[in-house]
């Protein structure tokens, strides 16, 4: 017999992921970007100073494709690149102040009641949150990168994914 509760958590995951698709697009609109160029901002924001290189690799695109995401994310002031400090000949790409400004007005709100959320939860409800929702992310990953062709090159871009540093 089929247990109904597992079904009801999958239906909820479905939910959402649509929602968060339409913040996606909602942020996007009032960043004046589009989607693609949204997830490379949010990934610097998530990493830090980051090497283009490193993040192409994170985001799955050629070095030239996240070239041409940076130079969008630059010419609308939300990203600056400069000479990585640790080796001159290299560049590393962060957040300008007004990158963070806006993403404060975007998704500080959501940010402050999802931790408040948080706070009904106890320690150990947490923790079992937390490892489904990695397990989930791993699972998500692993199939994103066997539909993409990724499964036989290198270092997967879910493994690169995990390296993000967490808030």
């Amino acid at each position: 017999m089929r247990r109904p509760l597992p079904g009801q958590v999958t239906d909820s995951l479905r939910a959402l992921s649509f929602e968060i698709d339409r913040l996606d697009q909602a942020a996007a609109d009032r960043y004046g970007l589009n989607r693609t160029d949204m997830r490379a901002l949010d990934m610097v924001s998530q990493s830090g100073p980051i090497a283009p290189t490193a993040l192409a690799h994170m985001l799955g695109f050629t070095t030239g494709g996240v070239t041409s995401v940076l130079d969008r994310l630059e010419r609308a002031g939300y990203i600056h690149r400069r000479p990585d400090p640790a080796d001159r000949r290299r560049q590393v790409v962060e957040l300008t102040e007004v990158a963070i400004t806006q993403g404060q007005k975007v998704f500080g709100d959501l940010v402050g009641a999802t931790s408040e959320l948080l706070q009904a939860y106890a320690d150990d409800q947490l923790l079992v949150i937390d490892e489904f929702l990695n397990r989930l992310r791993q699972l998500t990953a692993t199939r994103a990168d066997n539909l993409s062709g990724l499964h036989n090159a290198g270092p997967s871009a879910a493994q690169n994914r995990r390296s993000v540093k967490r808030h």
